[in-house]
């Protein structure tokens, strides 16, 4: 019987446990205190005008708008930004709502149509946001963010009411200073000029007390003084002082909360939302530079002003916002998408609120010179079996002084691998400017020679701890370097990077034998050999749209240009090639992957190309194929059955994705050569076992003869996130085996 784990542990661990951060971070409410001190009035005198008439305006529902009704669809995703900032989608949710909305603050939603994927089983973002619209900005109340599945559907109170401090509320002297009041664009809609004013909303330095108050830009309407779009933060005060610990006493937790709210001219009489994009931002300091988002994008629909029918239930006496569901088997029925699966993200990008981000988040303004910073949750803690268990520390020091105008930075880690009782560790300095990094960093480190990673595979670390499983094989490189990097595109969603500088790599050995728990008779298989040597190594990549990579749930297609040489003691070269692409067509979803390379030059055997179940061949063993040269494609087919795909919803509120079973079909090929003698050489270089039929050792893994590949059939469960079946090798006669997956990587 062969399990095979499409994700690694490090993402499965990362996801699930910044998703619960994010879920704490999300759902919070906060009420502002009375102050009771006098209000400061700081603007240009037209400028307070413009604010007294624009709340005069805005504090009331325009009498001619009695009513609406409109069709909604949300996209919720699940994000994981690494350490490069590159976006990773690990859950997606496309929900279509019709709503209904009476004067002055009843508001009826109703999900009528749902689908979802993710990388794993996991709850639906609806379980804890019960609300993610608002009808109208009318009103001068800040409601902004998500609304706690616990609001919806209850009687108002007179203590619910009082949410936050709105830029235009009455009392807003005492917690805000603006700037700004020009004419920033003109637009034309019905035949009417309007100009676009903008307003710079910025928090007092020590409001008073408790509350959520709103810093970013307020656009108005010139000429009607109403709000047509407002972008920002929210900003949670304590005790007069901002906080983004997000109401976790964990330390190094943190979080921020920005929304994006853009309304169109509706029949040429009122601003009613068009779009709507609340986004939750959690970090936790172990886990480095990561950060998990929580991201919905809703865009409004056929707009009917003033029609109050509707079909559905009626909320009961008290309750503003009611949020119903339609049965089932109506969801599963519901075909008017607007938008394809994933679509409705692809325009929006978590540095688009750069500006906003909070003391401590952003290179260019940090409030401590020195702080606990770690690259990785593996510079602070590990497990493999050459190291055992591995602890460290790290840090992050601002060198250009308060402000750090030259966003120049030192970071540096150490730590001990206390079975193989040896320290490693990395200093250096780099240099943020606009899109580009430089840097120069020393580094001891154990590097791992496995090939065709996906995103996140750094080395085993649960997996090992608990199964007594690590699928890597390792050495220890020594290395200086000097980079540069830069972020291409209009979202920096692409990459090009070039690193240089002298490498030595020296041999390990496995210092433990098993982890926590082990199969009877199973334990750590033996580290693959190297050749030890000095070297001068120069590394260029170039990464397209690189968050369509084979292990997420993003769309369309990813590209990865990767070039390495050696020069000196060892002299190679190495070029690889990756294409990835996700797309659906109707029920069908295709996911296709190709990786190619090639080795010039004197291969050696921590260069040379190692293939087998881990990287997809499920029907062959643990890199039981290797070669200077290398080819690897994967193609699955997966079909989703048209029933059980609403959402179910468990006691307590919580609601899982659709069960939505369905087939699919995959071939995966692979392809390795060894070319030479010199790469025969390196290949005996990894190790050998004797051969059973002449007694003589034999490389431990051999070129494929040929293309081998292996075809599987598979049931799967959430929309491809769990499958199970049964795979075969299709190049040549073998025995049927039992395959599982957990995870779309392909």
């Amino acid at each position: 019987m062969m399990l095979r784990t499409m994700v690694r542990d490090t993402c499965l661990h990362r996801f699930f446990a910044l998703s619960v951060l994010l879920i704490g971070v999300s759902v919070r409410s906060g009420f502002a205190q009375v102050s009771t001190t006098a209000p400061v009035a700081d603007s240009s005198p037209g400028l307070a005008a413009l604010l007294a008439e624009a709340a005069r305006v805005n504090a009331q529902i325009p009498n001619r708008l009695m009513a609406y009704r409109a069709r909604i669809e949300s996209e919720m995703s699940l994000v994981l930004l690494d350490s490069g900032g590159r976006e990773r989608t690990a859950q997606l949710e496309q929900v279509a709502s019709d709503v209904r909305w009476r004067a002055p603050d009843r508001y009826d939603q109703r999900v009528v149509g749902y689908r979802h994927q993710s990388i794993g089983p996991t709850f639906s973002l609806m379980s804890f946001f019960g609300g993610w619209t608002i009808p109208t900005l009318y009103g001068n109340r800040l409601q902004l963010g998500v609304t706690s599945a616990s609001d919806p559907n209850k009687p108002v109170t007179a203590t619910r009411q009082s949410l936050a401090v709105h830029p235009l509320a009455p009392n807003r002297d005492y917690y805000y200073s603006y700037a700004g009041g020009d004419t920033a664009v003109t637009l034309f809609s019905n035949g009417r000029r309007i100009p676009i004013v903008h307003v710079r909303v910025t928090p007092r330095p020590n409001p008073p007390g408790d509350a959520i108050l709103f810093f970013g830009d307020v656009y108005l309407d010139a000429d009607w003084k109403q709000i047509t779009r407002m972008r920002g933060r929210l900003v949670e005060v304590r005790n007069g002082k901002a906080t983004i610990k997000a109401g976790s006493r964990l330390p190094g937790v943190s979080g921020a909360s920005f929304v994006e709210l853009v309304n169109v001219e509706v029949n040429g009489e009122y601003w009613l939302p068009a779009f709507k994009r609340p986004e939750i931002q959690a970090r936790i300091a172990t886990f480095g530079v990561f950060r998990s988002i929580a991201r919905i994008v809703s865009r409004f629909y056929d707009y009917r002003p003033n029609d109050s029918s509707w079909a559905g239930p009626e909320a009961p006496p008290g309750v503003q916002h009611n949020l119903t569901f339609a049965s089932g088997t109506s969801q599963e029925r519901f075909k008017d998408w607007e938008k394809p699966l994933g679509a409705a993200s692809t325009d929006v990008y978590y540095s688009q609120f750069d500006d906003l981000a909070p003391e401590g988040w952003r290179s260019d303004e940090q409030t401590t010179r020195f702080r606990f910073r770690p690259r990785t949750l593996g510079d602070v803690f590990r497990f493999n079996r050459i190291e055992g268990l591995f602890t460290g520390v790290a840090f992050e020091n601002e060198l250009g002084g308060r402000g750090n105008t030259s966003n120049l930075f030192a970071r540096g880690s150490v730590g001990w691998a206390w079975s193989e009782r040896t320290a490693r560790g990395m200093i250096g300095v780099d240099q943020k400017r606009g899109r580009t990094n430089v840097g120069l960093r020393v580094e001891r480190s154990l590097a791992n020679t496995n090939d065709f990673q996906l995103p996140f595979s750094w080395g085993a670390t649960l997996s090992a701890l608990l199964g007594s499983v690590d699928d890597f094989d390792y050495l220890d490189r020594s290395s200086a370097t000097a980079f540069v990097s830069r972020a291409l595109g209009d979202n920096r969603r692409s990459l090009v990077r070039l690193e240089i500088g002298p490498a030595r790599d020296n041999a390990v050995k496995q210092n433990i034998s098993r982890g926590l728990y082990v199969e009877k008779g199973g334990g750590f298989r033996p580290n693959r050999g190297i050749r030890e040597g000095t070297y001068f190594r120069t590394v260029g990549s170039l990464e397209l749209n690189p968050e369509v990579s084979g292990l997420f749930v993003d769309r369309g297609v990813g590209v990865r240009i990767h070039y390495e040489r050696a020069d000196g003691g060892m002299r190679w070269q190495r070029i690889e090639l990756r294409t990835a692409a996700r797309h659906e067509i109707g029920p069908f979803q295709l996911y296709a992957r190709g990786d190619v390379g090639t080795i010039l030059g004197e291969p050696i055997p921590q260069a040379l190309f190692e293939i087998g179940g881990v990287e997809g061949l499920s029907a062959y063993g643990y890199k039981e194929f290797a070669g200077d040269h290398a080819m690897l494609s994967r193609a699955v087919l997966g079909y989703t059955l048209p029933f059980l795909r609403a959402p179910i919803h468990l006691p307590s509120d919580l609601i899982v994705p659709g069960i939505a079973p369905g087939l699919a079909a995959g071939i995966h090929a692979a392809w390795t050569e060894v070319s030479n003698q010199k790469a025969a050489i390196a290949l005996m270089e990894l190790g050998t076992v004797v051969d059973s039929a002449t007694g003589l050792p034999v490389p431990v893994s051999r070129a494929t003869d040929g293309v081998r590949a292996s075809a599987e059939f598979l049931v799967t469960f959430f929309n491809g996130a769990l499958a199970a079946g049964v795979t075969r090798p299709i190049d040549t006669h073998g025995p049927w085996k039992f395959t599982a997956r957990m995870g779309q990587g392909f």
